[in-house]
């Protein structure tokens, strides 16, 4: 009897320590008629990637300040690269009212920064939250009327369905890049790219183009689909299987964002970038 005791309780706390479950999804393309103007009339949980020091500045009311590196390891050798623990990533966006079902707006500033609010919504995506919309602050703060800021209200705790489609380890990276047939999209700027890139290591047989990240959201920080044309200009079409790289995984999950967002369902982000790969 003591024995069967033992047994249900090890089956219980084994399943209480499962992994956070890794799902591929695929997504149909949500940014069909997504303006600024239409997302402000909705319901959402806006989170604000700037530094503190601007978002004390001035900031949208109700508007809560995140960093991309908050949901980073702490490690300066591996800062592009998610937090280990999923499940406390979940819990701190469940305590500000975040859940899969909660569509949310990721303010930043857009080609005036370094791809941060991109990142954050890449975060959002990678844990299994379906609507994320990134904006410029400044857009979204000039058509903001209202004075009053919404209350956050907590959801429950909840499992982050890991969509692993949008992460490529930098092992398996390094695998499929090795044979030829994938793109590496580098999304750093022209001047960097001439400096160093994966086109001139011998190891590397995949095609590498340069794109700078900037030119995946328009004026108002939404992913545009003028960039399609682009791609599709250098070789690159809507199948690929696309690895996109930057040097720590910032820029390049602004651009991994921005792809999926618009219909891309083999894009993923080396999050870890350049750094990983030395």
């Amino acid at each position: 009897m003591k024995k069967y005791i033992l047994v249900i309780a090890l089956i219980i706390l084994s399943a209480c320590q499962q992994k956070p479950t890794k799902v591929v999804v695929q997504e149909p393309v949500i940014s069909e008629g997504v303006t600024a103007e239409k997302l402000l009339k909705e319901k959402v949980v806006i989170l604000d990637a700037r530094p503190a020091f601007e978002f004390n500045l001035a900031h949208v009311p109700g508007a809560i300040n995140v960093r991309w590196e908050d949901f980073s390891q702490n490690n300066p050798r591996s800062r592009g690269l998610l937090q280990g623990d999923l499940f406390a990533l979940a819990r701190r966006l469940s305590l500000v009212g975040i859940d899969p079902d909660t569509k949310v707006v990721v303010l930043g500033k857009g080609a005036q920064g370094g791809g941060e609010e991109g990142r954050v919504a890449w975060t959002l995506k990678v844990l299994g939250v379906k609507d994320v919309y990134t904006l410029l602050h400044t857009s979204y703060r000039e058509m903001n009327t209202t004075k009053e800021t919404p209350l956050v209200q907590n959801k429950p705790y909840w499992k982050p369905q890991e969509n692993e489609s949008l992460i490529a380890e930098i092992k398996d990276f390094k695998k499929q890049i090795a044979k030829p047939g994938a793109v590496i999209l580098d999304v750093r700027s022209s001047q960097e790219f001439a400096l160093r890139n994966l086109s001139t290591d011998k190891g590397v047989k995949a095609s590498v183009y340069n794109v700078d990240w900037k030119e995946f959201f328009d004026g108002k920080g939404l992913p545009q689909s003028k960039i399609e044309g682009v791609l599709r200009e250098k070789g690159i079409p809507k199948e690929a299987t696309i690895f996109v790289v930057s040097n720590h995984g910032v820029r390049s999950g602004a651009v991994t964002y921005a792809l999926q967002f618009l219909g891309y369902k083999n894009v993923s982000n080396v999050a870890g970038g350049y750094e990983q790969w030395k």
